[in-house]
């Protein structure tokens, strides 16, 4: 064993002491995950490792963190037709509009930096230039979804469907930010007076995930502005979501459990489509009805789920919400037939196989760290009127006795023989 006895053993405990005070003092805050200025995370590992798929972008790299990458070679091309395209439509084309947009976004490049978790490889010259491209290709690709900008027969991406869907994906994934302020920038100064703002574009763009989000023509302006805050396009779809005010909830270590929604319609509750007027996350319980409102699974509806719940396992102190919506709703949906209870009352919309959709849920927020749950309070009213006896006989009868068109017409049947009888008894009694 090694001794730090002696003369020798004292300097040795100097100099170590020296260092570990030499490294503390030279933390920087704003290079590293300490600093409350990232919100572009690596996906942690523990996500990563057996749903690659959803946090690894397909066709297009948006940002730093995958620049480069061979297979995403080929998008190149087409973001800087679409920057040349925003830009020709702008301005005369000249070297004096691409310039003063280089200067737009270098004067914000040092705090873009500091937006990334893991360090950006780049110098000034070539981050600069890719912020820009990749800024300019959303802000035209949003337009053209708009149809504020024109599309051609030559268009590589409105052109192929399969392109599409694939970019509406890689554009939510967390590692495929750029910083919003620099989206902002350039989209003011390649704006006319009176057009939507740019968070009305983004929504409008997105608008196929259909999640309940904030309506496009929204008059909130309040709400607007503070959208507006976003620090990257997927905070914005995050707080779309979130914007409405949901039960503060409490710690993970009083959750209760609740049945699964067939195990919740055997002991009487019922489901019924909510309203999106408030927003994703305004699930109600009230006089054994629980109200969701409706959500849309399509394709991309894995990754963006995915994607938030990593964010908020990453940004500092935010508040878990869509983590603790995808645990309630892998609480209600455990089988198809939970999937299929749900859908027919109008409350999921599966465009995906039942069991593709199923699984979803059932994996959406594996491996994540969660210490408070928003919903804890409506488990605990639904718990409660689940171990009430007459909701779930009432449901028990229901479910025996008029399930099909023949056990219902038996019911009226035996009512119809069952009153005759008794005005018969009473005829009789008279006589």
């Amino acid at each position: 064993m090694e001794s730090f006895g002696g003369d020798d053993g004292a300097d040795d405990i100097a100099t170590i002491g020296s260092d570990l005070i030499s490294s503390m003092n030279n933390i920087v805050p704003e290079n590293s995950l300490l600093s409350t200025k990232c919100c572009i995370f690596a996906t942690p590992k523990l996500l990563l490792k057996d749903n690659e798929k959803s946090y690894l972008p397909t066709a297009f790299a948006i940002g730093p963190v995958h620049h480069g990458k061979p297979d995403l070679q080929e998008a190149e091309q087409i973001k800087l037709k679409y920057t040349r395209d925003l830009i020709a439509r702008v301005s005369e084309w000249n070297d004096t509009i691409v310039k003063d947009l280089v200067k737009e976004i270098a004067s914000l490049e040092e705090q873009a930096r500091q937006y990334y978790a893991v360090p950006v490889k780049f110098n000034k010259a070539k981050f600069v230039k890719l912020l820009l491209v990749d800024g300019c290709f959303i802000i035209e690709l949003f337009r053209k979804r708009l149809g504020d900008s024109p599309i051609y027969e030559d268009d590589p991406v409105c052109g192929r469907p399969f392109l599409r869907e694939v970019l509406g994906t890689d554009l939510l994934l967390l590692e495929n930010q750029i910083p919003w302020m620099v989206l902002d920038r350039l989209f003011s100064s390649t704006t006319r007076t009176g057009a939507l703002s740019l968070t009305q574009v983004t929504l409008s763009f997105f608008s196929f995930l259909r999640t309940g989000g904030l309506d496009l023509q929204t008059e909130n302006s309040f709400m607007l502005s503070t959208l507006d805050q976003s620090k990257h396009v997927l905070e914005l779809l995050r707080n779309s979501l979130v914007w409405s005010t949901i039960p503060e909830g409490g710690e993970l270590d009083t959750w209760e459990l609740i049945p699964s929604a067939s195990s919740l319609t055997e002991a009487g509750v019922k489901f019924k489509k909510g309203s999106t007027s408030n927003g994703l996350l305004d699930i109600k319980f009230s006089n054994g009805v629980l109200e969701i409102p409706p959500l849309v699974i399509v394709e991309p509806t894995k990754a963006f789920f995915r994607n938030l719940i990593s964010y908020e396992q990453c940004y500092h102190w935010c508040h878990p919400k869509i983590t603790s919506y995808a645990m309630l709703l892998d609480l209600l949906i455990n089988t198809s037939k939970d999937m299929d209870i749900l859908c027919e009352n109008g409350i999921i919309q599966n465009w995906l196989n039942p069991e593709d959709a199923t699984q979803i849920f059932n994996n959406l927020y594996n491996d994540t760290n969660v210490s408070h749950f928003y919903y804890l309070e409506l488990c605990r009213e639904v718990n409660k009127y689940c171990k009430r006896r007459w909701p779930r006989w009432r449901a028990m009868y229901v479910r025996n006795h008029f399930s099909s068109p023949w056990a219902i017409a038996s019911q009226v049947l035996a009512a119809i023989i069952f009153i005759l009888t008794l005005l018969q008894t009473v005829f009789s009694i008279k006589s």
